[in-house]
């Protein structure tokens, strides 16, 4: 099904699992509603399947030549009845529900797909999401945190809200997006896999970083963001989170005799309430000095304490690691990892320098 140039808008639909020769039963309402919120158009699209077989997979494409944007979805492995709604712009979010009669066991979709691009600036500006092994019922929103103050530490301001909720566990999913297509600050990609049937990632009310998950935890989580902007002249280039089997995790970022708010004190970082396998955290930054491009290094004294027993004291440059896997082995013993990390500033000094001037 193709149609062009209505109200400025082609639109082309594609559906994949009829068979020739057999009666079928067939009904696909698919709406499209396009709003511009503070530069940024936000599509969304709310979609119900009904028909008397199952269908291997659905496509649909929208350019919309008057806002700028093009908009795809595609829906793979589709039951006789299926209810989709999705948005993306400002935020990111979709909503899933196939009746209890018409699950594979626990599983609803097979997979999803929806992308949209945003053209601005003689470029394409896109945000993407996929999901795969979708539950029978199932709600995801990211959404960027409206909640800043410039006189608190910027590292997590403005950074995604996701709230993710299904009727069961093992979905996984991947988000990517250039920070113009949902106007937020920076490049973010979350990958997850081997959800639980609960998980929530966002900011605490200090300006923190709170992740927490129900069951077992998550199987691998993957967080990165790209150039952040921090405090002038500071750019954060990359901040990535890794964990396997994590179940939670707090960060938090102290501050120690704050002179201006452009001029930060001493920081001292706090990750609490660690359960689970394991978790990387890192970061990267860099400063432009009188024309001069400073490639920012920290080394980090990291004192770790687990279930209330100091278990370990390392270096890390730029970040740190840790690993429960074989701490949690031990019967009766389960507990939580807190690390307190505070930059030593000669050897940071050192490599910083010695970064610079040889361009690592």
């Amino acid at each position: 099904i193709a149609s062009k140039g209505v109200n400025g808008q082609d639109v082309f639909l594609t559906i994949d699992g009829l068979q020739v020769g057999d009666p079928t039963s067939l009904l696909v309402e698919s709406v499209f509603r396009t709003e511009t919120l503070g530069g940024i158009t936000e599509t969304s699209t709310s979609t119900l399947y009904s028909m008397s077989n199952r269908l291997e997979w659905f496509h649909a494409l929208l350019l919309d030549r008057q806002s700028g944007t093009r908009t795809e979805m595609m829906v793979q492995d589709i039951p006789e009845s299926v209810e989709i709604q999705a948005s993306l712009g400002n935020a990111i979010s979709m909503d899933v529900t196939v009746p209890e009669e018409f699950r594979k066991g626990d599983l609803g979709v097979g997979s999803i797909m929806i992308q949209q691009l945003q053209w601005m600036e003689n470029s394409w500006w896109p945000a993407t999401m996929f999901l795969t092994e979708i539950p029978g019922s199932m709600n995801l929103t990211t959404e960027p945190d409206l909640n800043f103050d410039i006189t608190k530490n910027l590292a997590f301001q403005g950074m995604p809200i996701l709230d993710f909720s299904a009727s069961s566990e093992g979905m996984s999913l991947y988000i990517e997006a250039k920070g113009r297509a949902i106007n937020s600050r920076g490049d973010i990609v979350l990958m997850a896999e081997g959800l639980a049937d609960r998980l929530s990632i966002k900011p605490t009310e200090s300006f923190g970083l709170n992740i927490r998950s129900s069951g077992d935890g998550v199987d691998r989580l993957y967080f990165r963001a790209n150039e952040i902007p921090t405090l002038p002249p500071v750019i954060l280039e990359q901040m990535e989170a890794m964990g396997e089997n994590l179940k939670s995790a707090k960060i938090e970022i102290h501050e120690f005799g704050r002179v201006t708010v452009m001029i930060p004190g001493y920081q001292l970082i706090e990750v609490s309430d660690v359960q689970g396998g394991r978790i990387i955290i890192s970061a990267r930054a860099t400063a432009e000095v009188n024309g001069i491009d400073v490639d920012l290094r920290g080394v980090m004294l990291d004192a770790q304490v687990t279930g209330g027993i100091p278990s370990g004291t390392t270096l890390g440059v730029n970040g740190f690691a840790s690993d429960l896997s074989l701490l949690n082995m031990i019967p009766g013993f389960s507990g939580s990892t807190s690390h307190w990390m505070a930059p030593e500033p000669v050897s940071s000094g050192i490599l910083t320098a010695v970064a610079t001037l040889g361009g690592m």
